[in-house]
């Protein structure tokens, strides 16, 4: 069986890299079997030269054996998977012309394609180094050798299409670590116009179990992209299966075409524990609030945020909606856990977890005089309180314990707000902490 993996096809006008290949998968489908399900794998979010979800694609061609399952669904019949390959001679080369004759026609313009085939994939490191970091010239040299391989307008996504072939949804092969897409498209004619997907319908797939993405607290749609891509929508999941069979009621607009993709979305592989030694980054860090929450110019809310080795200031941008007023109720104190992404200094907040709430206090109403009765007046500070008609001071009273308006848990900006390798706060369980124990060297359990 072959590997194949593809990169930067599409740009900031419109295009989609899933849309090629699932061209791909349809122009080579009478020769050739898919053995597993297309994997869809999310890089770096913070590289300058991104398009949109900086997302490139994968998958396995050979002569399929056992079980097939479908996975999409074209105008000329089913897409299905093997579970297995059989034994059979490929031509590497071969399939990599065919590959790019289907890239050249589909790609935008001004993309930089990558595409890569190969019989064994890389080494799964590589695939750390591009969802954290930058892969370098001597990695992508080390992870091409030997494969068959073509990068076109500068083929800058020949680094993205090896990293996808590097992901595994099983750390150390041992445990899952992914979620599901089923990606609808649209027919080419419609491409540019306004997608006719009802609330409702999203509603009606949110209630499945297992979904999560497919619509912000007040109701208005996530999962429906806004550029004029060939993508109707993307609902996505904890299992294939509720998704291959709930999707049907998205409507009234129609795929003409779909494709169940397997993914490392809502992983949170992108985060590093340790700030690096420059540039941008994600991370997660633990520590506490330093300083009162306050507002700044457009609504966006900071605080600085203190940690075993420094401190650097948090923001919660005004796209982040309520979730700014989650950030305005810490106070200094306050045991966090803090994701983001760090660039210039500020950790752009993509979720919190509040550890342990310090205490609060507000001060009291000014005491009355107890010679007339009137209300006392601050004396100036730290000198407590005087009455104007009498002159008579009194001392400070205490300050009044307030009981927390929050609790201990994690907290995130609503979906549209999210970036696809962010792990919604509400699937962060127990059982999560025990996948992100088998991560690679760095990882950090994910612990509630």
């Amino acid at each position: 069986m072959l590997h194949v993996g593809i990169d930067d096809t599409d740009s900031l006008d419109g295009g989609c890299t899933t849309w090629v290949a699932l061209r791909v998968i349809e122009a080579l489908l009478p020769d050739y079997n898919l053995i597993g399900a297309p994997r869809l794998v999310r890089l770096n979010p913070n590289v300058p030269w991104k398009t949109r979800g900086n997302g490139a694609v994968a998958f396995t061609f050979g002569r399929g054996a056992g079980e097939r399952q479908q996975v999409g669904a074209l105008p000329g019949g089913l897409v299905t998977a093997h579970a297995e390959a059989a034994p059979a001679e490929l031509d590497a080369g071969e399939l990599l012309e065919r590959v790019l004759a289907v890239v050249c026609e589909e790609a935008q313009p001004s993309a930089q394609p990558g595409v890569v085939v190969s019989e064994v994939r890389p080494r799964e490191g590589l695939y750390w180094q591009g969802v954290r970091g930058i892969v370098g010239e001597a990695g992508l040299r080390e992870a091409l050798e030997g494969t068959a391989h073509a990068g076109l307008n500068g083929g800058r996504g020949l680094a993205g299409a090896a990293c996808a072939l590097a992901w595994s949804p099983r750390s150390g092969g041992v445990v899952e670590r992914c979620s599901w897409e089923l990606l609808g498209y649209r027919n080419r004619r419609r491409w540019g116009s306004p997608r006719e997907i009802s609330a409702e319908s999203i509603a009606a797939v949110a209630e499945i179990e297992g979904t999560f993405g497919c619509h912000d607290p007040d109701g208005s749609p996530a999962m429906v992209p806004h550029s004029p891509c060939p993508v109707m929508w993307g609902l996505r999941g904890l299992r294939p299966e509720p998704l291959v069979t709930g999707f049907s009621v998205l409507g009234p607009e129609r795929p003409e075409r779909w494709l169940l993709w397997q993914t490392n979305q809502a992983t949170d592989d992108h985060y590093r524990v340790e700030l690096p030694a420059g540039g941008e980054a994600s991370l997660r860090l633990a520590g506490s609030v330093a300083t009162p929450p306050h507002s700044r110019r457009g609504g966006h809310r900071f605080f600085t945020f203190t940690f075993e080795g420094g401190e650097l200031e948090c923001a919660a941008f005004e796209p982040s909606g309520d979730f700014r007023k989650v950030v305005d109720q810490l106070v200094p104190g306050d045991v966090l856990e803090v994701c983001g992404s760090l660039e210039a200094g500020v950790l752009k907040l993509e979720k919190l977890r509040v550890v342990t709430l310090a205490p609060r206090q507000r001060k009291p109403p000014n005491p009355p005089c107890p010679e007339c009765g009137a209300r006392t007046h601050s004396a100036g500070r730290d000198a407590g309180y005087r009455c104007r008609p009498c002159g008579v001071r009194l001392p400070a009273p205490v300050p009044e314990a307030v009981a927390p308006t929050l609790v201990p848990g994690w907290y995130d900006p609503p979906a549209s707000a999210r970036r696809h390798l962010v792990r919604p706060a509400r699937l962060m369980e127990p059982a999560v902490a025990v996948q992100a124990a088998a991560g690679p060297p760095g990882s950090v359990p994910l612990v509630q």
